[in-house]
Formats: structure tokens, C-alpha cells, sequence
């Protein structure tokens, strides 16, 4: 196993293109790490919110800006995460206001 990995690190090492590419990919993927962690929380934050709300005052519903008020995330962050989350649902009478599934 170490002569391939050993190999595979020479080959990168001494071709530049080969070099680029490689670090490219490894930028763009902790890149689109982060984006996902930070994604996830945010969307974690969201949705306890809403459980806590529900259960505090009875009502299902939040609105977009009550959401990002509470949570100090930006409203059209809240929106885009809330519609991705299949954990939250979107008011059809409503559409800026959600509620947890």
C-alpha cells in the first residue's frame, strides 16, 4: 500500500498541472465543507427555534423575519434553509411564514 501512495505523491510532485488540479479540489471541497457545517447549524438553529416557539406560545407558525429576528440570521438565509429543511414546512396560505413538521 505505500509504494502506490508513495508513487501517487511523487507523480503529483512532479507534474505542476497535476499539482494545480489536485489542490483546486481539495480548496473546493473543504470549501464546500464549511458551507454545508455552516448550513447545518444554521438550519439546527432554525428549527429549534420553532419547536420552542410552538411549544412557549402555541402557535405553529413564524414568519421569515421573526425567524432571523430571534435567530440573527438574514432573512433570505432563513427562507432558502427553511425551504430546503424537511424538517420545515412553508404556510401555503402564507408563504413567508413556517412552521416545524
Amino acid at each position: 500500500m505505500m509504494p502506490i501512495i508513495a508513487c501517487f505523491f511523487d507523480f503529483i510532485g512532479n507534474n505542476k498541472i497535476v499539482s494545480i488540479v489536485v489542490g483546486a479540489a481539495i480548496v473546493g471541497a473543504g470549501g464546500w465543507f464549511v458551507k454545508w457545517i455552516q448550513n447545518k447549524r444554521d438550519s439546527n438553529r432554525i428549527y429549534r427555534h420553532l419547536s420552542k416557539s410552538a411549544a412557549n406560545t402555541g402557535w405553529d407558525f413564524r414568519s421569515t423575519e421573526a425567524i432571523s429576528s430571534t435567530t440573527q440570521i438574514p432573512t433570505n438565509r432563513v427562507a432558502e434553509l427553511c425551504s430546503r429543511d424537511k424538517r420545515i414546512k412553508r404556510n401555503e396560505k402564507e408563504k413567508e411564514s413556517w412552521r416545524f413538521a
